[in-house]
């Protein structure tokens, strides 16, 4: 069952992404989540909670300060978005995060073209988005028999 027109609250959309409540309202005060909520905003905070965390080789980030998205990151979870939408994202399209730049890759010859012509010798982080999106219906049928559980808890009591 699709939810694609069915708006989830922002505990909703933690819960669906494996995640907990406060990297979702660390997602919203930081502007990556907007209301209203959809399924896209599962695998967009998927991606922010892994992209929040990533330094790269020579940078120093210290841990205590506020840390604000940069470009790079907004660009992930943006291309992460998108690719939660695109009806040709497959379980084999993959997000590629560089320290300048996203790609999106889906099939075996896009693989290797961007590994020719982007990868060599560079650091980079390949983020399963595909495996994620095609995960997006049992996670949010398991988020409606959540509600049902709830709901049917509160009646007995």
């Amino acid at each position: 069952m699709s939810m694609a027109d069915e708006k989830l609250s922002t505990s909703a959309v933690a819960a669906a992404a494996g995640l907990s409540e406060s990297w979702a309202w660390k997602a919203r005060d930081q502007g990556v989540l907007h209301e209203p909520h959809f399924e896209e905003e599962v695998v967009a905070l998927r991606v922010y909670a892994f992209v929040s965390q990533i330094v790269w080789p020579g940078t120093r980030r210290p841990r205590s300060a506020r840390q604000d998205l940069e470009l790079w990151q907004q660009s992930a979870v943006e291309a992460a978005r998108q690719a939660a939408s695109d009806p040709n994202t497959t379980p084999d399209t993959a997000l590629w995060v560089l320290e300048d730049s996203v790609h999106l890759v889906t099939t075996p010859a896009e693989r290797a073209a961007f590994d020719l012509k982007t990868l060599s010798g560079r650091v980079a982080f390949r983020i399963p988005v595909g495996v994620w999106v095609a995960e997006l219906p049992d996670a949010i049928a398991a988020l409606a028999s959540r509600r049902r559980r709830n709901t049917a808890s509160k009646s007995a009591a």
